[in-house]
């Protein structure tokens, strides 16, 4: 495939030596590969396949292609898929991480694929999920190396439009996972229903409340689209169907001011304030910390994922409950549209992950480990 950028010789050569400090190139079992050398893939270490999570999608969606199997893809000996994660901070993306890694191990020992014949996997993102700059550098730097696919998880949804430009002008799929941006660049989007899944959320903080009183928002970073989204859901679901719960503030990530800060600020203008919805695994985390130390056990958590530190907060009551992603089955199903793209076989243009509330009562139940994560 011919490249069209400008200096893509030398800015590989660049972007080679300093990606190797902040880049995870995985072979088929998802093991670490030095940056720039090909190995054999080896077995994986720790658990067997039979012991990794069960893949699967919501069953009531009308798809084209079952995206939990790689039965039928063909991947040319060799591919390399490049993925671009919105950070490498928490358990949710090293569940997406692992999701794709098994997706890439299936494919190479159904093709037979071994050596430098192995189809192989990059998984790199900032190490802040909230630094653009640092993502939009990651993605020039993996096009400069001319990726056979690429899947992509947008901090900002209005980033990123001359980088898909790009990737279509180079031949490169692009797959959006997590969160999307405004182009229609992409072709095909593995996303949660995020609006649906904020709705949910709401019903089980009202709920908590006794459906009636203050309640609040903490949102992550505002120009996400997963932020956006959760907002809006969460917002709408109070509207149409709580009429006796106010939302009192929807306060969002930002580089002017700690969360610690904005909660005392809400906290002293709103000291009946019941429940707070918290938008996204690390705003849940800050959240718990910050109730912990005020010894605020009477406000009423729900979170959205769910880490290790959730799960504990979940057992323990100091969190009420969350609405969990499926991040190893999201990293799956989009390796395979991804690939699948490349090969120019059939793609549907959106996958629904699918979503589950997680609490107390439902934490320990076999069919929800899949949505756990450490």
């Amino acid at each position: 495939m011919k490249r069209k950028l400008a200096g893509a010789i030398l800015l590989s050569l660049v972007t080679a030596i300093s990606a190797s400090c902040s880049r995870g190139e995985v072979n088929a079992a998802g093991s670490a590969l030095p940056t720039g050398k090909n190995q054999e893939s080896s077995a994986p270490s720790g658990n067997s396949q039979d012991d990794e999570p069960e893949i699967t999608l919501p069953e009531e969606q009308e798809l084209a292609v079952d995206y939990t199997t790689v039965k039928g893809v063909r991947a040319e000996a060799g591919a390399y898929l490049a993925v671009v994660a919105k950070g490498l901070d928490s358990g949710y993306w090293d569940a997406v991480k692992e999701g794709a890694s098994r997706a890439i191990e299936d494919l190479n020992e159904q093709l037979g694929y071994t050596g430098d014949h192995e189809i192989r996997m990059t998984f790199e993102g900032p190490g802040d999920n909230s630094d653009v700059d640092s993502q939009i550098n990651t993605i020039d730097a993996v096009l400069a190396e001319n990726p056979t696919a690429l899947c992509l998880a947008a901090i900002d949804m209005k980033s990123c439009q001359p980088q898909l430009e790009t990737a279509q002008d180079n031949g490169i799929p692009v797959v959006m996972l997590d969160s999307g941006v405004e182009s229609d660049l992409a072709v095909s989007s593995c996303i949660t229903d995020n609006q649906s899944a904020a709705a949910e959320a709401a019903k089980k903080l009202c709920e908590a409340v006794g459906d009636k009183g203050q309640v609040a928002v903490i949102a992550h970073i505002q120009s996400s689209e997963t932020s956006a989204d959760r907002v809006a859901g969460f917002r709408r679901e109070l509207t149409a169907n709580h009429p006796e719960i106010e939302l009192a503030e929807v306060l969002y990530e930002n580089e002017e001011e700690t969360i610690e800060n904005m909660v005392l600020s809400l906290l002293e203008a709103h000291p009946d304030l019941k429940g707070i919805f918290c938008t996204n695994e690390s705003m849940t985390e800050k959240m718990l910390d910050i109730a912990l130390d005020l010894e605020r056990d009477d406000l009423k958590i729900v979170g959205f994922d769910a880490g290790e530190k959730q799960i504990k907060a979940i057992a323990d009551g100091s969190e009420y409950g969350t609405v969990c992603q499926n991040p190893y089955g999201m990293g799956y199903a989009s390796v395979v549209a991804a690939l699948r793209a490349a090969a120019h076989q059939t793609v549907d243009a959106y996958i629904d992950p699918g979503y589950q509330w997680i609490d107390k009562s439902n934490m320990e139940l076999e069919e929800n480990q899949k949505y756990l994560y450490k």
